[in-house]
């Protein structure tokens, strides 16, 4: 299976084992940064009000059709790794701006869930747009760091992800910290980590590295857990609104799923949920569902390694695959 590169550093405490010695890999494939772009979201994000204001097709376009097709065009793979596809030296510098960046959004993502167990990884700006995120922040005026995210232990994370075609990994990591690690407090406690990953994408390979800032910052931040996990899935509920008809269920590798399936000229993908999270979701359980993430990340982890030819499966409950595999 294809690889992405990756050298882990500064972490502390019972977070030291992530940092490495030598480059280290994760495997990775399209479905998985297909799965990884979608979820993380972006600030335009897919919510029910866009969709009733500018129709389903150009809300799922903007937030799942696009971001697929970015992935599709602009990343190659084979069995000895994953690389970045000739096309994008086509492109003018906006453009790279755009792939490269959304493209450093779905490794951060990924590294979030491998490395530290994060089910949900979510862009602030979208929680600012959904009222779940409020800043206190006092002294001088910053930057903000690109994503939060929560593991099931309640321990909050901070992750700021850069993207980019020009190997510039430790200028990007400097600029990453400077954001981070303003941060001070999430809920009157210190992020239990401020990751930075900056991510090269090359014609040959892909790299990242990583790194666990000091903090240095004054931002105070306070999340509407109940508005945070909502934002999080929201946009898989607003179709069902939408569309007014129940997802499909089926059963996959044995396990229940709630789907739909996305499909254009150029992308068949089945977008699934575990039938158990869509079930906690509609009660707005948020106790159960994070009950669920501690009973079952282990579980998810061992599908995702045995069944990863043909899905791509999260600890959030999400399955990508392709429809006609």
């Amino acid at each position: 299976m294809p690889r992405i590169y990756y050298e882990a550093s500064n972490y502390l405490g019972n977070y030291a084992n992530i940092n490495t010695l030598n480059e280290e890999f994760i495997l990775c494939k399209k479905l998985d940064l297909y799965r990884a772009i979608v979820t993380v979201g972006n600030p335009a994000f897919l919510t029910w009000r866009k969709i009733k204001e500018f129709g389903l097709f150009r809300a799922v376009s903007d937030s799942v059709f696009q971001k697929c097709l970015l992935v599709q065009a602009n990343i190659q793979s084979d069995l000895n790794g994953m690389m970045l596809h000739p096309i994008f030296n086509t492109y003018v510098s906006d453009e790279k701006r755009k792939v490269s960046y959304n493209l450093g959004m779905a490794v951060a993502k990924l590294y979030s869930e491998r490395l530290l167990n994060i089910p949900n990884l979510i862009h602030i700006e979208t929680l600012k747009k959904q009222q779940a995120v409020t800043f206190n922040a006092v002294g001088k005026k910053s930057k903000e760091p690109d994503l939060v995210g929560q593991t099931p232990d309640l321990r909050w994370h901070i992750f700021e992800a850069k993207g980019m075609s020009n190997n510039q990994l430790a200028k990007k990591i400097q600029e990453g910290k400077d954001q981070a690690r303003e941060v001070a407090t999430i809920h009157n406690v210190a992020p239990s980590t401020l990751s930075v990953c900056a991510t090269h994408f090359g014609l040959d390979r892909i790299t990242s590295k990583i790194d666990d800032p000091a903090q240095d910052g004054d931002k105070i931040i306070e999340i509407d857990v109940n508005k945070y996990f909502n934002t999080y899935y929201l946009p898989f509920l607003s179709l069902e609104e939408t569309v007014q008809t129940s997802f499909k269920n089926q059963k996959i590798e044995n396990i229940d799923y709630n789907y739909i399936n996305i499909q254009t000229p150029k992308l068949n993908i089945t977008i699934g949920l575990l039938s158990e999270v869509y079930e906690l979701l509609k009660q707005g359980d948020w106790n159960d569902l994070n009950q669920y993430y501690i009973n079952n990340i282990e579980r998810n982890t061992f599908l995702n390694q045995e069944i990863s030819e043909n899905n791509s499966v999260g600890l959030d409950g999400f399955l990508f695959r392709y429809t006609n595999f």
